[in-house]
């Protein structure tokens, strides 16, 4: 595999490698979601936790964070990106079935 590939790949793994990122992009994938709802979403996370993983995924490019000016809530959804590479989870989900 080329340098250029496996540096890719490592990026890759990191982005989606760190606890808690597939299930958030999965409950994303589903559409925006509010902080309360994600965390309703992924049942043992922690507050904390959840924070961390948005603002690195924010920091990342996967998801934004959306404030409206008439209304309170803030939602957090995924950027074309973070949908592009949500497409996977599927397939992953599909591989741990049949393995």
């Amino acid at each position: 595999m080329p340098n250029e590939n496996r540096e890719k790949l490592f990026t890759a793994y990191h982005l989606i490698g760190t606890k808690w990122t597939i299930h958030i992009l999965f409950v994303l994938s589903q559409g925006p979601r509010k902080f309360s709802e994600l965390a309703r979403g992924i049942p043992l996370i922690s507050e904390m936790a959840l924070t961390r993983r948005l603002q690195d995924l924010q920091q990342n490019g996967l998801v934004q964070k959306t404030c409206f000016a008439d209304r309170k809530p803030i939602f957090y959804e995924l950027t074309p990106r973070g949908a592009a590479l949500a497409n996977f989870i599927p397939f992953l989900v599909e591989w741990a079935l049949l393995h």
